[in-house]
C-alpha cells in the first residue's frame, strides 16, 4: 500500500507541474500577443536611377515599377549624401505603379518639403544633386516600419 500511495503522490505532482507550465505558456502568449494575426505592409518594387531624359541637369528618377500602391501619408522619402543620417520627409500623394519621381533636391535642407509621386519640392533651401557624388535613397512605409528602398546611387 505504501508503494501505491507514493506513486499516486508522484502522479499528482507531475499533473500539477503540467498544469502550471500550460497556464504559464497561455499567459505568455496573451502578454506578448503571440497568435495575433501579423499585418504585413505593402510590397513594392521601386527603382532609383539616373534620369537619361535630362540634359544639362543632374537629377534622379525614382520609379514605382510594380507591386502595391503606397498610400499618401504612409511613406517617407530620404535623399542624402551617402554617410549622412537619413532625413525623411513625409509624402503627400499615393505612390502607384508607373509613378516616377524626378528630382534635383536632397531632403535634408531647411523649410517645408512637399513629396509627391512626381517630384520633391521645398519652400526653403535644399541642396541640389551633383555629378559623381554617392547618394543614399531610402523609402520607409512608416505604419509598418518597412524600409522599402535603401540604395546608394552615383549620379552622372
Amino acid at each position: 500500500m505504501d508503494n501505491e500511495d507514493a506513486a499516486s503522490q508522484v502522479l499528482n505532482i507531475l499533473l500539477i507541474i503540467v498544469m502550471i507550465v500550460t497556464l504559464a505558456g497561455i499567459t505568455v502568449a496573451f502578454v506578448f500577443g503571440i497568435g495575433e494575426p501579423v499585418v504585413k505592409g505593402p510590397t513594392a518594387s521601386i527603382l532609383v536611377k539616373n534620369n537619361p531624359e535630362s540634359t544639362g541637369i543632374i537629377d534622379m528618377k525614382i520609379v514605382h515599377a510594380g507591386g502595391d500602391s503606397i498610400k499618401a501619408g504612409d511613406w517617407k522619402l530620404s535623399i542624402v549624401e551617402a554617410g549622412d543620417p537619413p532625413s525623411f520627409q513625409i509624402a503627400n500623394t499615393d505612390f502607384r505603379v508607373g509613378d516616377q519621381i524626378v528630382t534635383t533636391n536632397l531632403t535634408d535642407g531647411t523649410g517645408t518639403y512637399t513629396i509627391t509621386n512626381t517630384a520633391v519640392y521645398t519652400t526653403g533651401t535644399a541642396d541640389t544633386l551633383k555629378s559623381g557624388i554617392k547618394y543614399n535613397v531610402q523609402i520607409i512605409i512608416y505604419p509598418f516600419k518597412t524600409l522599402t528602398v535603401d540604395t546608394i546611387i552615383i549620379l552622372k
